[in-house]
């Protein structure tokens, strides 16, 4: 035999006992996942509507009545605007609730509010021209059918609360309102 060829056959021999030395005799395998659950939940409640009280309403061309809601927890409403010509706006009984939701989010941070959906008063000499909010850490105006604000929930998993107040202009179309119980109303979206 050629000293090449023993050479050759003692390299091959050394590697396949270098194979059988690296494979395991004995081998269990086990997959390992990695999970994650995510949430972005948010959940909102209907507290209390806005209620503006009970108004004797009459109006005088010229005169710019309005009847204000507060936001801040007092639950009051107040005339305000002009009522030079004569106008006659005296509240008769004091409103009972300002407006207010609750939202709730699994952690501190930060939602958009939207307002949408407005349906005005049905009686044309009333408008709903103003609707201003509050919460623990902000306040804030949110009219329109697109306007925003930024609410910033400061506690995970407990509810956080908007207060709505607001304004109510009177003669719009320059006669008094009828008597009557009246309604407006909009929906809010709370998204991140």
């Amino acid at each position: 035999m050629k000293f090449n060829a023993l050479r050759t056959m003692a390299l091959t021999s050394a590697v396949a006992l270098g194979f059988a030395f690296v494979q395991p005799v004995f081998a269990q395998v086990e997959t390992v996942d990695a999970k994650l659950t995510t949430t972005s939940a948010i959940s909102s409640a209907d507290v209390s509507d806005m209620d503006f009280g009970t108004w004797l309403a009459v109006f005088v061309a010229g005169d710019a009545p309005t009847i204000t809601l507060t936001d801040d927890g007092s639950v009051a409403a107040t005339q305000t605007g002009t009522v030079a010509n004569g106008s006659q706006i005296v509240q008769i009984t004091a409103p009972a609730t300002e407006g207010v939701l609750t939202v709730q989010i699994p952690a501190p941070g930060t939602l958009t509010m939207t307002r949408s959906n407005s349906s005005d008063f049905a009686d044309a000499n009333l408008t709903l021209s103003t609707t201003t909010y509050r919460t623990a850490s902000q306040a804030g105006t949110i009219d329109g059918d697109t306007d925003t604000g930024t609410i910033t929930v400061l506690a995970g998993a407990t509810d956080e609360t908007v207060t709505f107040g607001g304004d109510i202009d009177i003669g719009g179309a320059g006669a008094s309102p009828a008597d009557a119980s009246h309604t407006a109303s909009f929906d809010i979206t709370f998204s991140y």
